[in-house]
C-alpha cells in the first residue's frame, strides 16, 4: 500500500512558477541548464535560494520525471508554451500534481469527487475534511502520526490548490463545483493516451477523467467539441464507441495547433 505524506504542502500548487519554468524549459530544451539559470538569474523572482531549491525539487518530481500515461516534459513544456489559456495550462498541470502526490489524488477522488457526484455543488468545510481524514487513518495509520499543525497547514494548502485549479470558489467561499474542461486540455491528455496505444474503451474509462469529475456523458460531450474543431471523429452506439483521431500522434496534434 502506498504511504500517504503531506509533502505537497512544501510548495503547494505553485502553478504560476511551474508555468514560467515550463515555458523557459521549452525554449532551452535542457533541464540541467534551466536549473542553473533559475538560480543565477532568479527566474522565479524569489529572495530565498532555499525556496527556489524546494520548488525545483518538486518541479522535477512532478513534471520532469516520466509519469505514463501522462505525456513527458517535452510535450508538456511545448503545450504550456503554445496554449496561452491559463485555464487550459492549469487543468493539465493539475493532473501531474495528482499523479505525483497520492494523498492529494485520494482527496480529489474520494473527498471532492464523491461529494460532487452526490451533490454537484457542495461546501467543503473543515469538519468534512477532518472527518474524511479520520476515515483514511483507518487504513493509513501514518496519518495518526501527523501533528495538528501539519494537518492545518496541509488543509489550508489543499484548499488553495482547489481554488487555484478552479474547483473551489474564491475565498472566503467554500463552495466546490466541477471543472469546465477546455477542449485543449482534454485533447492533450487524450492524444497522450492514444500515443500509449490505449483502446477507445480504455481511454473512455481512464482514471484520469475521474480527476476531472466528469461522467461518461460529459466525456462524450467534450469529444463532440473536439470533433467540431477537427481533431478527431467520435461515434457511440450503445456500449460500442468508435474514436478516430485525425492526427497520428500527440506531436502532430500540437503541430496543428501551433
Amino acid at each position: 500500500m502506498i504511504k500517504f505524506s503531506t509533502g505537497f504542502k512544501t510548495v503547494g500548487a505553485a502553478y504560476s512558477e511551474s508555468i514560467a519554468l515550463l515555458e523557459a524549459l521549452y525554449l532551452k530544451q535542457s533541464w540541467e541548464k534551466l536549473k542553473i539559470e533559475t538560480f543565477n538569474s532568479n527566474l522565479l523572482k524569489k529572495r530565498s535560494n532555499r525556496w527556489i531549491g524546494h520548488h525545483l525539487q518538486y518541479f522535477q518530481m512532478r513534471y520532469i520525471y516520466d509519469h505514463p500515461p501522462l505525456p513527458n516534459w517535452e510535450y508538456l513544456s511545448r503545450y504550456t508554451y503554445l496554449v496561452k489559456s491559463r485555464q487550459s495550462q492549469v487543468q493539465v498541470l493539475y493532473q501531474y500534481i495528482c499523479e505525483t502526490h497520492p494523498f492529494v489524488d485520494r482527496l480529489m477522488n474520494g473527498l471532492v469527487g464523491e461529494n460532487l457526484r452526490k451533490y454537484n455543488v457542495f461546501r467543503l468545510t473543515r469538519s468534512i475534511f477532518d472527518d474524511f481524514l479520520k476515515e483514511q487513518a483507518l487504513t493509513h495509520p501514518e496519518i495518526e502520526e501527523w501533528s495538528g499543525v501539519t494537518i492545518d497547514k496541509f488543509r489550508s494548502d489543499f484548499f488553495i490548490l482547489l481554488r487555484a485549479s478552479g474547483i473551489m470558489e474564491k475565498h472566503p467561499s467554500l463552495n466546490v463545483r466541477k471543472f469546465i474542461i477546455t477542449s485543449e486540455s482534454f485533447a492533450f491528455i487524450l492524444y497522450g493516451l492514444l500515443d500509449e496505444s490505449f483502446t477507445p474503451s480504455e481511454i473512455l474509462n481512464s482514471h484520469i477523467w475521474r480527476r476531472y469529475f466528469i461522467s461518461r456523458v460529459e466525456i462524450e460531450q467534450i469529444l463532440a467539441e473536439c470533433q467540431v474543431r477537427g481533431w478527431l471523429q467520435f461515434r457511440s452506439y450503445g456500449d460500442i464507441s468508435e474514436l478516430v483521431p485525425r492526427f497520428a500522434s500527440l506531436g502532430e496534434w500540437m503541430d496543428a495547433i501551433e
